[in-house]
């Protein structure tokens, strides 16, 4: 799973820089890195950007003549109502626009620039979430008491909509609202672990606790403590909100999504997700398909006229199905 990271960029950058600087040696070139600020602080997917952008440099000096220079800058850029990590990269002394190789089979694509004599420029923008300080938060948390009573059926209803509305990102936007940002990571890897063995039963919390080299309490301790929930809980509940969101695509019969997020049990799964969101998975599945077929009055009347013919009924005495049965 790629999930973002908050890292200042210009260290890193610069040690990239570093790194490949032997290599533009070996070829004459020299290798320049001009960030525009001295921290750029920001969550962004390094396992992404990180090998693109080492080919993009490399590709560039290896077409530069000799005895020329690639210059590399960053900045934080709002595009199109978005922030975006603009990484900007010019060489001397060749035109390598028409160079196909230099960008291919690079993610998220570059814009290459001609220069004139001067050279070439090539743009990457990313999106990225720029780091701000959290204003302290005083609600309380999900296991907190209330000061006045709620009865329970409002209590199970808002249970079951809490948890329909949840998702991954929400939980770990709130841990980075109320929690240090050590334990925002170890969120993340929680949950990158988990969506990585989704499909498999016997992931437990015991395979979870080897990949975070924790032992079984310690996990305990720490998920427990950031999600209100035990470990073999939370589990449960990503497989379960996974499922949802492939019944939501309308992609999937109920077996298939029980199936793909790790539950064998079909029934088990169906009591599940019945008492996490509070109506059986079979609901999701019939509002997709009824969806889709909003969207084409043609297969829609098919699709009726097709499941009246097939509905059982009394023969008649012709020998064919009766009309009021059929209606």
């Amino acid at each position: 799973m790629i999930y973002p990271i908050r890292m200042d960029m210009i260290p890193m950058l610069r040690h990239l820089v570093e790194a490949i600087r032997p290599f533009a040696a070996a070829n004459f070139v020299g290798l320049v890195f001009e960030p525009e600020e001295a921290s750029l602080e920001v969550n962004c997917p390094l396992d992404r950007v990180l090998p693109d952008l080492a080919r993009l440099i490399c590709r560039a000096i290896a077409f530069t003549p000799s005895n020329h220079e690639v210059r590399l800058s960053v900045s934080l850029q709002e595009l199109e109502g978005a922030k975006k990590l603009s990484i900007r990269m010019e060489n001397t002394g060749a035109d390598l626009s028409y160079v196909r190789e230099v960008v291919t089979g690079l993610d998220g694509g570059v814009e290459v620039l001609y220069l004139g004599n001067s050279g070439t420029r090539f743009e990457w923008s990313i999106p990225v979430e720029e780091v701000k300080t959290a204003p302290a938060s005083g609600r309380q948390g999900v296991s907190g008491k209330e000061s006045y009573t709620v009865p329970v059926f409002y209590q199970k209803l808002r249970k079951h909509m809490q948890a329909y509305t949840a998702n991954m990102k929400s939980l770990e936007e709130a841990v980075a609202r109320d929690q240090e940002e050590r334990e925002q990571v170890f969120l993340k890897k929680v949950n990158a672990i988990i969506l990585a063995k989704l499909g498999r039963e016997d992931f437990d919390v015991a395979a979870l606790a080897r990949g975070l080299a924790l032992s079984r309490s310690q996990l305990y301790r720490r998920i427990k403590s950031l999600v209100h929930l035990s470990p073999s809980q939370y589990i449960r509940y990503i497989r379960l909100q996974n499922a949802k969101e492939l019944l939501e695509s309308g992609n999937m019969t109920v077996g298939e999504a029980a199936f793909k997020t790790g539950f064998i049990d079909k029934s088990y799964f169906t009591r599940a997700f019945h008492r996490q969101f509070g109506f059986n998975p079979s609901y999701l599945r019939k509002a997709s398909t009824l969806k889709k077929l909003s969207h084409d009055p043609g297969k829609e009347k098919q699709a009726v006229h097709h499941r009246v013919l097939q509905r059982p009924g009394r023969k008649g005495k012709t020998g064919t199905y009766d009309p009021e049965v059929c209606d």
